[in-house]
């Protein structure tokens, strides 16, 4: 549990579920996932299970939480797995019924501007809960491991395992084109738009530059909000007021996202918090030059195979910015150098997570 929806249409999280389970429930083991949002099952053979929930702001996931725990106290299951902290609070709940608890950790959740003192302190609570509860951990981040064994001294039973992703396909660029944008000279920014991610910075960045020919570029916004479109009608007028040419293109998935990631220039990834995030791993795959904060997921994912600027400094993110798009052969030694990293080994393959995911809970 943990996933809100599925088939996974946005979020890490959602497409990492969708992948592993997928895997999983093609070797032989019966997989039931509880979503909030669930599309027809079986869907790639897991059994997909509706928890109505309150849509309130804040409330969704706690909500979803209590029930699917309490549902799983009472199913006919050996394992209950766990994803993010947020949807951990009550993993108590099965425990009683003698099933065996793992949570893997994705971000740290309380960590998000977006929370009050006692949403922080109860998103605390549910990571101390998961901690004590699981029987081990899993985390799709080095620094997490080593963080949570440091914090919580779990030496042994915290394990890392990456997320995968897909080889990309080749698109024509006519769709990019029907989005008003221009292949090959535009930066692209994917995912939730909530304020974690840093999107006001991207925006500000293509502002500062909208009045220089020479520094003038396009940005596309791809990806749909969570709850209130406030954040995001605040970034269009604060664009459209400065006559800087922001693209908000909504939700796109399939060949509408594989086009705008392989005729993208560069790849923007402004977060201020992150764990593995897949719309990099992404955008790498394509041959990308990602510009990343330097938060230590992007440090530990990117390397040297792309560039990072100081994390909340719109400045340094103009600079990088106008560096790596008035000097393209570089762009692309350090896109070659992503796609390298990423589909050149087996770190980032959904068969190689789906394995050592599966050790990990036969060995429970």
């Amino acid at each position: 549990m943990g996933p809100l929806e599925l088939p996974s249409t946005q979020g890490g999280m959602s497409r990492h579920c969708e992948e592993l389970y997928a895997r999983l429930a093609a070797r032989g083991h019966e997989v039931s996932v509880y979503c909030q949002r669930a599309g027809e099952s079986p869907h790639r053979g897991m059994t997909l299970k509706r928890i109505p929930g309150t849509r309130l702001p804040g409330w969704e996931r706690l909500g979803y939480s209590f029930l699917a725990s309490l549902r799983s106290l009472f199913g006919r299951y050996d394992i209950v797995h766990y994803h993010s902290f947020s949807s951990s609070g009550f993993c108590y709940l099965p425990r009683l019924g003698r099933k065996r608890v793992v949570v893997t950790v994705h971000r740290l959740e309380w960590q998000d501007q977006k929370w009050g003192f006692m949403a922080r302190t109860f998103l605390r609570f549910c990571e101390w809960a998961a901690v004590r509860a699981s029987a081990v951990m899993i985390t799709v981040s080095r620094a997490f491991k080593s963080d949570l064994e440091s914090r919580y001294k779990r030496i042994g039973r915290v394990h890392y395992v990456a997320n995968g992703v897909t080889p990309p396909r080749q698109v024509a660029p006519d769709v990019v084109a029907g989005f008003g944008l221009t292949p090959g000279a535009y930066a692209l920014t994917v995912g939730r738009l909530v304020l974690e991610k840093g999107l006001d910075l991207a925006v500000d960045a293509c502002i500062q530059a909208a009045g220089d020919p020479a520094r003038r570029f396009e940005l596309a916004i791809v990806g749909g909000a969570r709850h209130s479109d406030e954040y995001v009608d605040a970034l269009r007028a604060r664009a459209a007021d400065a006559g800087a040419p922001v693209h908000f293109l909504g939700l796109r998935t399939g060949n509408e996202l594989e086009a705008l990631y392989g005729h993208a220039a560069v790849f923007l990834a402004p977060s201020y918090h992150e764990g593995q995030p897949l719309t990099v791993l992404e955008a790498m795959s394509h041959g990308r030059c990602v510009v990343a904060s330097d938060i230590s997921a992007h440090s530990e994912l990117i390397g040297d195979a792309g560039v990072l600027f100081a994390s909340g400094d719109t400045d340094a993110l103009a600079r990088e910015l106008h560096a790596v798009l008035s000097d393209p052969a570089r762009a692309a030694d350090l896109g070659a150098a992503g796609r390298r990293k990423v589909l050149d080994s087996d770190e980032y393959q959904w068969d190689r997570a789906a394995d050592e995911t599966e050790q990990i809970l036969v060995a429970l």
